[in-house]
């Protein structure tokens, strides 16, 4: 690149508040310096290429990153695929190879807990090093905290898969939200009088503990209230996870659309009933209480209430 360009390196899975606060300073750095700003980031997590056993489940898939990173005024960004062949790149050649000859940094900014080049063993104070070796500044941010918790992709991992998805909408500033395409299923929905959407999640995608939520709902251009069940019907004795949906208020034929899935708050755990029609009052119950919340939500701010 023949402009200078500064750049936000990591991996940004969730793209929280701590997150935010780096690129947010990184725009404020290329716009003082007449830089091209560039968030740097990866194609896979490195833990799961790292370690082949385990999978880290994500918090968003890379379209939904970029799609979150098109609300900001980036110029670039770049997703380096992550394989057993980077893995293996030492911290100075990634500095010197990538960032300084091929990516022309002039800036770059980190969070605290930065780690880079093989098994990790670059940190901050490395980079800081190799700053003055091959002319460009660093600048290091510091963690944000929220009641004396580190806001982490790690603690917020842990709320979703905890169901407390209304605490984890605060340290990501956003409601948490699953993508998917509108799939035919069993039709159960419609026999108990509440038909559903249902979508298949992105592979990897860490999801809600089983049980029902409150939800909102984009497809079609439109938002809808919603009632989602996270889990795998164990009264009609189906096998896996699925994302299923009540639109209250809606009819209609959403097949093969997109839809987002905003979490809002847990109602209650997944349960197995006696019989379908124990579990269709349950269901009912279950749109009244959501109904309730956003007529309520609506006394504090109207744009909540579909």
């Amino acid at each position: 690149m023949n402009q200078g360009t500064g750049i936000a390196l990591g991996n940004f899975d969730g793209l929280h508040m701590g997150h935010l606060k780096l690129i947010t300073r990184l725009l404020e750095i290329c716009k003082q310096k007449k830089l091209k700003s560039m968030v740097y980031t990866f194609d896979h997590h490195p833990k799961n290429v790292m370690a082949s056993k385990t999978v880290t489940p994500l918090i968003y898939p890379n379209d939904e990153k970029a799609r979150i990173l098109g609300k900001y005024d980036l110029d670039y960004l770049y997703f380096e695929e992550f394989n057993k062949e980077f893995m293996m790149i030492q911290p100075e050649d990634f500095v010197k190879k990538i960032l300084v000859n091929t990516l022309n940094v002039k800036y770059i900014v980190v969070g605290y807990n930065y780690r880079f080049g093989y098994k990790g063993s670059g940190d901050a104070e490395l980079l800081k090093t190799l700053s003055e070796r091959y002319g460009f500044e660093v600048e290091v941010i510091m963690p944000v905290m929220i009641h004396d918790t580190v806001v982490s992709s790690s603690v917020i991992r842990h709320l979703i898969q905890d169901g407390e998805v209304d605490k984890a909408s605060i340290f990501l500033t956003r409601h948490y939200s699953i993508r998917g395409r509108v799939t035919e299923g069993k039709k159960l929905g419609n026999k108990l009088g509440f038909p559903t959407i249902n979508i298949i999640p992105p592979e990897h995608i860490i999801l809600p503990s089983k049980g029902v939520y409150i939800t909102k709902v984009r497809v079609g251009g439109q938002t809808y209230c919603g009632v989602t069940n996270v889990g795998d019907n164990p009264t009609v004795g189906d096998i896996g996870v699925r994302i299923e949906t009540h639109l209250i208020d809606f009819n209609g034929d959403l097949y093969g659309m997109e839809a987002e899935i905003l979490f809002l708050k847990k109602i209650r755990d997944q349960k197995k009933f006696k019989n379908i029609q124990e579990l269709s009052y349950q269901i009912a119950e279950d749109v009244e209480v959501t109904k309730q919340y956003f007529m309520n939500q609506s006394i504090y701010n109207k744009m909540n209430l579909c």
